[in-house]
């Protein structure tokens, strides 16, 4: 777990120094959850996120770590991140890059990373809401259950986000991938979450994040569901 800490916070770390630290909003977030007694059971997470706004492009990043055990047994122990470019040809059209990794041990995925050319439009696009819709195809390469394999894919992305004032906020994100030769062996990631300002630097989150692996590796579920209430860093 040690290790796996380390290596994200060094991920993260190495993205928000990029560019001038201005230009760039950052934010840590930690989350834990201890029980005692009858049940002993530890969950922590870690996630950093990172964007840059431009008038012509838009720069976002994120990566997200899980660690979860009861009763000594590891229950969840993953990695999940993205990364994406967008560049806008008028006030709501663009097109860009999407690049995507996840491992998850205990859904036996060593490793799955997509890279996407995406096209995409805002639908509402204002100072406190907005809304876009994107799509396009690429390349993933994974190991699953021991297995390897490499398959071209179309992606399709939906992201929304509503500010009710200048300290609270909802916001909602929902991916899928569909292999083009295997349609029926598609996966999907979405995330539901509010965000309440604390002070200038701290916020408070709560948010549910499911993941959905239409053929899972033998033994494991098909669906990742995941609450989680922490703390965000903002820098």
């Amino acid at each position: 777990m040690k290790n796996k800490i380390l290596t994200s916070i060094a991920m993260a770390t190495a993205l928000s120094v990029s560019g001038n630290a201005e230009e760039w909003k950052n934010s840590f977030d930690l989350g834990a959850t201890l029980t005692k007694g009858n049940s002993d059971s530890l969950l922590v997470t870690l996630g950093f996120a990172t964007e840059k706004i431009e008038a012509a492009n838009e720069y976002r990043a994120n990566l997200f770590y899980t660690y979860g055990e009861d009763t000594g047994t590891a229950t969840n122990d993953e990695i999940l991140g993205s990364a994406a470019w967008r560049h806008l040809y008028s006030d709501t059209t663009y097109a860009g890059l999407r690049a995507d990794f996840r491992k998850d041990d205990l859904s036996d995925i060593q490793y799955r990373a997509s890279l996407s050319g995406l096209v995409g439009h805002y639908f509402i696009k204002e100072e406190k809401t907005k809304l876009s819709l994107e799509g396009g195809v690429g390349f993933t390469f994974e190991e699953q259950g021991n297995v390897t394999n490499e398959y071209a894919h179309v992606y399709a992305g939906e992201f929304f986000e509503h500010h009710f004032n200048d300290k609270t906020k909802v916001y909602q994100s929902l991916t899928v991938y569909v292999p083009v030769d295997n349609t029926d062996d598609y996966q999907l990631v979405a995330e539901l979450g509010v965000e309440t300002t604390l002070t200038d630097t701290l916020s408070l989150k709560v948010y549910a994040q499911d993941k959905y692996d239409a053929v899972p590796a033998s033994g494991s579920d098909r669906n990742d569901f995941k609450l989680i209430t922490g703390i965000s860093y903002k820098f």
